[in-house]
């Protein structure tokens, strides 16, 4: 496929190319390119394919999740201090380093598979308000929703462990 069609093809996956969401997630908390990559696990090169259209997609969910993670960090980056931004790029950046073996691996992967889903669909916001909406007809629905959408890494692995025993 040629640069054109997969720039194409990430406009219908992410509603813009790559490229242009990432710089527009990282440009307000001064990441480079490399730091950016390691946030959220992917090789330079890869981002690098990604960001040109020479590759069309993230293929990894929990890599998409961070992405998420971060274009809300970038967004809300004005009202933040430096400290807590860096705090944030910690805790997005932790995810991976947690992935090893046993029960916290796998609600560590099981909350950010889930929490990957969501956001590749729907903006942090998109499911505050979707929450927001379902909170009085379906409000473990509306909790789900929040959490995995908005709610910090912690919450996240929180609520997983919460309710893996109904998986």
């Amino acid at each position: 496929m040629s640069v054109e069609e997969n720039i194409r093809r990430q406009r219908e996956l992410y509603g813009e190319p790559l490229g242009e969401l990432v710089r527009r997630a990282t440009a307000p908390l001064g990441l480079t390119q490399a730091t950016t990559a390691k946030v959220l696990g992917l090789s330079p090169a890869m981002l690098s394919h990604l960001m040109t259209g020479q590759r069309v997609k993230i293929a990894n969910p929990i890599a998409l999740g961070r992405l998420h993670a971060l274009i809300d960090l970038g967004a809300g980056a004005g009202d933040l201090t430096t400290s807590q931004i860096n705090e944030r790029l910690d805790e997005i950046r932790e995810l991976s380093s947690e992935l090893t073996t046993g029960s916290r691996a796998a609600t560590v992967e099981g909350g950010a598979a889930v929490r990957g889903v969501l956001r590749a669909v729907a903006s942090g916001r998109e499911l505050q308000q979707a929450a927001d909406a379902l909170r009085d007809v379906a409000p473990g629905l509306a909790e789900v929703l929040e959490v995995y959408g908005s709610g910090t890494d912690e919450d996240v692995r929180a609520h997983f462990a919460s309710i893996r025993h109904l998986l």
